[in-house]
């Protein structure tokens, strides 16, 4: 990477930053599974790894969280737009060697960041965590240098109309900028109390609403057209999508404190908002499952397909359950338990997660014009991801259920500490399994880069996947 830092624009060759970000995305998946992997085993097994307080769950939960969602799904949303954006313009990134910067200055914050968390320098704040000089280095050294490049790159294109994809790009990058300014802003301007709290939430559920989410989707749009050669179901659908994420998706995030003292208008406008996610939600799955029609099979055989379909069909669960559980009739019950953990991991680690493992997989195949290494490792890679996610989202979905009803019946929280135990253990093992296939994804690509069989011109990675 170093040699590229100083090196001139067109010395660069297309796709490095591409890379770097693929790369880059990976490892830490591997660090923010491997967090949270340690993480669940204090909360199965209470006396792992005590005397210090800095390997305390209070000081690594929130290092794991944000390592991955600024680690893993970002820079895997970057590596997605620094090749996709140009693919779908005919046209060059408009500054690689910016692409280059912007990585290695995201690897560098993102380490001081996670360090100063990791020693106690936090606002205090969930999802927000990172120190005010933090947030300013994220919205000025790596989202707004990623929004230009993009924003150019779009610009320069050398085709009549925006592809579906690019519009999610495009917008994606402006609406996480807003968000993240915005949500940020009790650090800044210290703001206190009821203000604190609800700028605060608006900041958690509209980095997911208007940043995961839509950008997940976008990488959708592009790979299974791509892959399976057929053409978009239906680009209207595809609009629609895009401009109801925009409207019934940045809810005024309300729902997340249902019983603190805001106006009752409020609570009730994003409970019904909440629910009509619902509508870019059923566009989204069923213009991609549409558009899958005669190329069924590669669900089965193609590695790309088959992590992005899932991903797909796990944005079903992952929208009923967003939007139901918005309503006062059911948060009542589940907020401030583990049902929610297990959401935000349907969210992250189930549709998001797919998805981009789908466009890395891919595009570092296809930009270093390398085969993939082992197509077996992938697809233990796949179902250990798969089969531990599950037996996360699910024992906590249990363990979440079990608070509830310790909550509302007021049982002894010794006791329902005692009655969710297995379901820690439970929630151990499903993490340790997808910390466990990251390792080998990290390694399946590293001899990808090292040792792949090289793809001839004219040919795409996913046609030789079953040749010798």
């Amino acid at each position: 990477m170093l040699k590229y830092l100083f090196a001139r624009n067109e010395e660069i060759p297309p796709g490095t930053a591409a890379v770097f970000f693929g790369f880059s995305s990976i490892i830490w998946f591997v660090v923010g599974t491997g967090l949270g992997s340690f993480n669940a085993a204090k909360l199965a097994f209470p006396d792992f790894v005590t005397g210090s307080e800095l390997f305390s769950f209070g000081h690594m939960r929130q290092v794991h969280v944000l390592a991955v969602i600024f680690g893993w799904i970002s820079m895997a949303f970057a590596m997605a737009m620094m090749y996709i954006t140009p693919a779908l313009g005919n046209t060059r990134l408009w500054s690689e060697k910016l692409g280059v910067w912007n990585c290695f200055l995201w690897n560098i914050g993102l380490s001081v960041g996670l360090t100063a968390l990791w020693f106690g320098m936090s606002s205090g704040r969930e999802y927000s965590d990172f120190p005010w000089i933090i947030d300013l280095y994220i919205a000025f050294l790596i989202f707004l240098p990623l929004a230009i490049n993009v924003w150019m790159t779009i610009i320069k294109r050398r085709t009549q109309g925006i592809y579906t994809t690019n519009w999610f790009f495009g917008a994606g990058v402006f609406m996480v900028a807003i968000v993240f300014l915005v949500g940020n802003s009790p650090e800044w301007f210290n703001l206190t109390g009821l203000s604190e709290a609800y700028l605060t939430w608006w900041f958690a559920h509209n980095v997911l609403g208007l940043w995961i989410t839509p950008i997940a989707a976008a990488i959708a749009y592009y790979t299974v057209p791509k892959v399976t050669g057929n053409p978009l179901y239906s680009h209207r659908i595809g609009h629609l999508h895009f401009w109801s994420v925009v409207v019934f998706y940045s809810t005024p995030a309300a729902h997340h404190l249902m019983s603190a003292p805001l106006p009752e208008w409020l609570k009730s406008f994003a409970s019904v908002e909440g629910v009509l996610i619902l509508v870019p939600a059923i566009a989204f799955v069923s213009n991609l499952l549409l558009t899958m029609q005669g190329k069924w099979h590669m669900f089965v055989e193609n590695v790309e397909i088959k992590y992005t379909i899932t991903g797909v069909l796990l944005a079903i669960p992952l929208n009923m359950q967003g939007g139901f559980q918005q309503t006062r009739a059911i948060n009542w019950y589940i907020h401030g338990t583990g049902w929610i953990v297990a959401h935000a991991h349907l969210a992250l680690l189930g549709f998001s997660t797919f998805l981009e493992a789908a466009a890395v997989y891919y595009g570092l195949q296809t930009i270093m014009r390398r085969k993939l290494y082992s197509l077996a490792l992938a697809n233990f890679h796949f179902w250990f991801l798969l089969i531990g996610f599950a037996i996360y989202w699910v024992s906590m979905t249990i363990a979440g259920l079990i608070q509830g009803a310790g909550k509302i019946y007021e049982v002894p929280y010794i006791d329902v500490v005692i009655a969710e135990h297995p379901y820690m253990i439970a929630r151990w093992i499903g993490g340790t399994m997808v910390f466990t296939g990251n390792i080998v994804w990290l390694y399946n690509m590293y001899m990808t880069a090292r040792a792949g069989t090289e793809i001839p011109e004219g040919r795409l990675p996913h046609e030789l996947a079953y040749e010798r």
